[in-house]
């Protein structure tokens, strides 16, 4: 990790000082007809408080992007600047019964100190003339990190990193593990993309934030969520849902949204297999001494468990079947698609997916909906994966059939929603 004084050389180069000696003076800033003013003004960072702040920041723990402390954890976040823009920050949650809140805005000096900790050490890994240069986002014209008020390490670092972090504080300190509050970020940004429909995507690496290439990344936009999760998701599903909302691509959006379904079908398939046959064998009708129960036994597990390769449905159309039936409410689901869409559930009822023929839905059909939702959802499915030159009626094609295909986002979504909330436990 970088040393106090190459972090604090790294600042008095963005301050504007070429050449900096390892000492204990303070850093003087000099900010240049600041806001149209003619005169100068001199602005002094103590030595001191930098000092007492890089030793807090190296006492803590920290993973990656990840900062914490038994009580605090905080990872950046990347929000598009639009959203930044037009937002009201800090967007704040509190979860008074068990003592957690959460926050997205502006990080702490602690976390701005740290990222410029890991800037300082991608650039020690350079090669060249280049390792001493500062990635470009960070070498802005520096008088806007200062303002009128009062100055300080905790005003001013936060302004210079320039990012957004994703703050969870336990104030009841039952939840000291990394892994707890990984659960309980993962809950967060679950309900905040739930309730905002924008992906809230966290950054890979400090050159992910911050490009040593000066290359262009893209931006989410993101925007807020006012109560805090009361619950907690899978969190392997809940990156399946972030990766379908960070795309605008409708064939990555349904396979991600397709992927939560399929999580749990080798674990919902085989509840349901072990039920159906704890049922037959406890039935007073079954005897281990007629042959043919014991035959017919043989057969239901066969039947089962068979794959019919000419269809390629077997196994995953009954376990998607079967994972509908046991996650989702058909009235709860009409009421999500509604709300994403109003004209959605007429459309399913009334329209096949064109490029695959899969069947519409008949919403009112308490019996067959759960077959009929299954069967849209996988044949569609199948088009999208499968591109035999001998299927074409079966095929998507790229671009043709991307506006048919964007019709059925609402539907999968709903029912992604569904299994990730019904999957969940109570916080």
């Amino acid at each position: 990790m970088a040393t106090f004084y190459e972090v604090k050389q790294l600042l008095c180069r963005l301050f504007g000082h070429r050449d900096i000696e390892d000492n204990d003076d303070d850093i003087t800033v000099e900010l240049r007809s600041y806001r149209g003013e003619c005169e100068n003004r001199q602005i002094q960072i103590s030595n001191t408080e930098l000092l007492e702040l890089y030793n807090k920041v190296s006492a803590m723990d920290n993973n990656s992007l990840e900062l914490y402390s038994e009580n605090t954890y905080e990872t950046a976040v990347d929000l598009d600047h639009f959203i930044m823009r037009r937002q009201e920050f800090p967007l704040t949650s509190d979860d008074s019964i068990n003592g957690i809140s959460y926050e997205v805005g502006y990080p702490t000096a602690e976390y701005s100190l740290y990222l410029l900790m890991l800037i300082k050490d991608a650039m020690n890994q350079q090669q060249g003339r280049n390792s001493r240069i500062p990635p470009m986002r960070l070498r802005r014209p520096f008088e806007r990190y200062f303002g009128e008020g009062e100055n300080t390490l905790e005003t001013i670092l936060p302004k210079m990193i320039g990012e957004f972090s994703l703050k969870i504080v336990n104030t009841s300190g039952n939840y000291k593990s990394l892994n707890i509050l990984r659960k309980m970020k993962t809950s967060f940004e679950f309900e905040f993309m739930y309730k905002t429909g924008n992906s809230l995507v966290e950054f890979l690496d400090i050159l992910d934030m911050f490009p040593m290439d000066n290359g262009i990344r893209s931006r989410t936009s993101e925007t807020q969520i006012d109560t805090p999760p009361l619950r907690k998701y899978t969190e392997d599903v809940v990156d399946y849902y972030k990766q379908a909302l960070a795309s605008n691509d409708p064939y990555i959006k349904y396979i991600s949204f397709y992927h939560v379904m399929e999580y749990f079908y080798d674990e919902v398939f085989k509840r349901k297999m072990v039920t159906d046959l704890k049922n037959k064998i406890t039935h007073p009708d079954f005897s281990y001494k007629d042959e043919d129960k014991i035959y017919e036994i043989a057969m239901f597990v066969k039947n089962r468990l068979r794959m019919n390769d000419e269809t390629g449905q077997g196994n995953e159309l009954e376990s998607l079947k079967y994972v509908l039936n046991e996650y989702v409410s058909v009235d709860d689901l009409k009421a999500r698609i509604n709300i994403i869409d109003s004209n959605a559930l007429n459309y399913y009822q009334n329209n096949k997916v064109a490029f695959c023929n899969a069947s519409v839905i008949g919403w009112s059909d308490s019996q067959g909906v759960f077959t009929q939702l299954a069967k849209r959802i996988y044949f569609t499915r199948n088009s999208l994966v499968h591109s035999k030159s001998g299927k074409n009626k079966e095929r998507y094609r790229p671009y043709q059939d991307e506006k048919q295909l964007q019709l059925e986002i609402p539907l999968v979504k709903a029912v992604a929603e569904a299994i990730i909330i019904n999957s969940s436990e109570i916080i």
